[in-house]
């Protein structure tokens, strides 16, 4: 696998680890959810991992998308379709997932990080479904995962105004199961997932398997939807606008149009 510059991998005490590697805001683009994906099912073909974690190199978790030059995001008419793509598999691993989130998990991030089981988080993480605040639709799932984690009310509240849930506020509603100081969040999402690790690895994916039946099957059914709204308000003017004072750092002025 060609991804030895955008991911770190590694199996110990029967948990795999999967750092992402683009630091220091991690943005993805398709092809490192496609890397992503590929070592989920690798390490769910291996008998000697029991439990995955995944974690970022950098200041933040993952920043969402990057729409940058450098990247596949940009100048794609489509950027999303096969992006999505990849997302599912994500959902279809067999084996644990815990996120450890340092820093923001921002939009797709967002997303990214509600792939997992559980969350480790710590009072200088960040959370926001920024969609909106670009003048665009959630993506990666976000409109069944967001709302299955937190709740109807509270997911409603942050697609809609785009706020930042700080570690704390994220905690508060759930969003994060362990709220830990900064230089714990990695050791703390392996101290859980050696936990796991200790009982029975069949039983483990059975009721991981039962507790999260269906749920793949309605992120693959709403990101359709999620994608055609995505196409239709990417080529808007509040959308270009919605980006480039993001790029900038400044307060988008929309339109509606």
């Amino acid at each position: 696998m060609s991804a030895e510059i955008d991911l770190n991998v590694s199996l110990k005490n029967q948990v795999g680890v999967v750092e992402i590697n683009r630091p220091p805001n991690n943005h993805f683009d398709y092809k490192l959810i496609s890397y992503i994906a590929d070592c989920f099912d690798n390490f769910d073909k291996d008998i000697n991992c029991r439990c995955i974690v995944l974690c970022s190199d950098g200041k933040h978790f993952c920043a969402g998308a990057n729409f940058g030059k450098d990247r596949d995001m940009q100048d794609k008419a489509d950027p999303y379709s096969e992006l999505y793509t990849q997302a599912v598999r994500l959902f279809k691993n067999k084996k644990p997932v815990i996120a450890a989130v340092q820093g923001g998990a921002i939009g797709g991030g967002l997303g990214l990080s509600l792939v997992a089981d559980f969350r480790i988080g710590c009072p200088e993480s960040r959370f926001s479904a920024n969609f909106s605040r670009l003048g665009f639709h959630q993506g990666f799932g976000t409109t069944v995962t967001l709302p299955r984690v937190v709740g109807p009310q509270n997911a409603a509240m942050m697609m809609l105004t785009g706020r930042r849930l700080k570690g704390q506020e994220a905690f508060d509603v759930g969003l994060i199961d362990y709220l830990v100081p900064l230089n714990e969040v990695r050791s703390k999402a392996i101290e859980l997932a050696e936990e796991i690790s200790e009982s029975g690895p069949l039983a483990v994916q059975s009721i991981r398997a039962t507790i999260r039946a269906g749920l793949a099957e309605q992120v693959e059914e709403i990101v359709s939807w999620e994608l055609s709204e995505q196409v239709r308000l990417q080529s808007t003017k509040d959308f270009k606008e919605g980006i480039k004072a993001s790029l900038e750092r400044r307060k988008p002025k929309f339109e509606g149009s």
